[in-house]
């Protein structure tokens, strides 16, 4: 008995020892912002300034500037974009920015094939994660937890933030902890990886392969949702596809299934639809030699330009003119102006 009690109080201080730990790393983690979406400083310092937000994942996050979107059109712009954001994630950042920006008036919601294919339980929580570093208020970050988190993903949520709590703490000890996000800029992050060669054996590659005609009914629900909250605040929403490689819209051969399901979804709901993959000035302006990190993803160089596009676009909205001779009915018709033949 007295060797079970001594045991007992081993592991009970074991215990305590590793959860002293688990908190104070975790601290670490939570209290800076030290990974590239820590933003909650600026977002706290711009609250209640903000007329226009963008809400989309890494299309966004590397391809729209707000402060060139400022620039431009003349508004204050903050970008709630994250790399894999899920469309929860999405909604917890725009109700909260929404709650305390009452200018806002616009709000440009990017959708992709990928907005409609996600399946959040085959992918796991990785899109989720970043929210618990992403979100500041300790309530907010709690409910999130109970809400996005299964109970079988609790323990690769507690690795995950132990393991960049460690890193925090390394980084405290060695003098390069911030609490002031150093990558972000107006929730704009630029993408300083080397560009990766994209193929432009086009004749070769047209058509030969599919995507997924998958049209997941939670990911619907949450587009709806998204809608409804930018309804209550009364913000006027732009659903936007950015432009992807010309490599990637020669490879897949059912992409206009996403754009009419696109169109679609907007007549229902009186809203306008851009698809940049369809600007017919597009392949001049945009093309894969200098303007994209990889297939799917602008570079800096390119995100500069496509925005600019969508400024443009998005001011000729609200001036009252009709945008549609800008781009492309579908990708079929895209096909005939590409080249891909030549």
């Amino acid at each position: 008995m007295q060797n079970f009690k001594k045991i007992m109080k081993t592991v009970g201080v074991f215990l305590l020892i590793v959860s002293l730990l688990s908190a104070f790393f975790i601290g670490c983690y939570l209290k800076g912002e030290n990974y590239h979406y820590q933003d909650g400083r600026e977002r706290d310092e711009t609250a209640g300034s903000v007329t226009t937000l963008l809400c989309g994942t890494s299309y966004t996050l590397f391809g729209i500037h707000p402060e060139e979107i400022n620039a431009i059109m003349g508004v204050k712009c903050y970008s709630l974009a994250g790399t894999m954001l899920t469309l929860r994630g999405r909604y917890e950042l725009l109700a909260q920015e929404l709650d305390r920006n009452p200018k806002v008036h616009t709000v440009i919601l990017e959708v992709s094939p990928d907005t409609l294919i996600r399946d959040r339980e085959e992918e796991g929580p990785k899109g989720d994660l970043p929210m618990l570093g992403r979100i500041t208020d300790a309530g907010q970050r709690w409910r999130y937890f109970r809400a996005a988190f299964s109970v079988k993903e609790w323990p690769e949520v507690y690795y995950d933030m132990l393991s960049k709590g460690m890193d925090s703490a390394l980084r405290l000890v060695t003098g390069t902890y911030t609490t002031a996000n150093q990558f972000m800029r107006s929730g704009y992050y630029e993408n300083r990886y080397e560009d990766k060669y994209i193929p432009s054996n086009y004749a070769e590659l047209y058509n030969i392969q599919t995507l997924p005609e998958t049209v997941n009914p939670e990911n619907v629900e949450w587009l709806e949702k998204l809608l409804a909250l930018c309804k209550d605040h009364g913000a006027t929403v732009f659903l936007i596809t950015p432009p992807q490689s010309k490599y990637y819209n020669c490879v897949y051969s059912n992409l206009d299934f996403y754009q009419e399901w696109y169109v679609r979804f907007a007549e229902e709901h009186g809203l306008a639809y851009y698809n940049f993959n369809l600007a017919r000035n597009k392949l001049e302006l945009l093309p894969d030699e200098t303007c994209y990190y990889d297939e799917t993803h602008l570079n800096t160089e390119g995100g500069e330009i496509f925005t600019k596009m969508l400024a443009d676009i998005i001011s000729h909205h609200w001036q009252g003119r009709d945008n549609s001779f800008y781009f492309f009915d579908s990708y079929e018709e895209l096909t005939w102006a590409s080249g891909y033949f030549d």
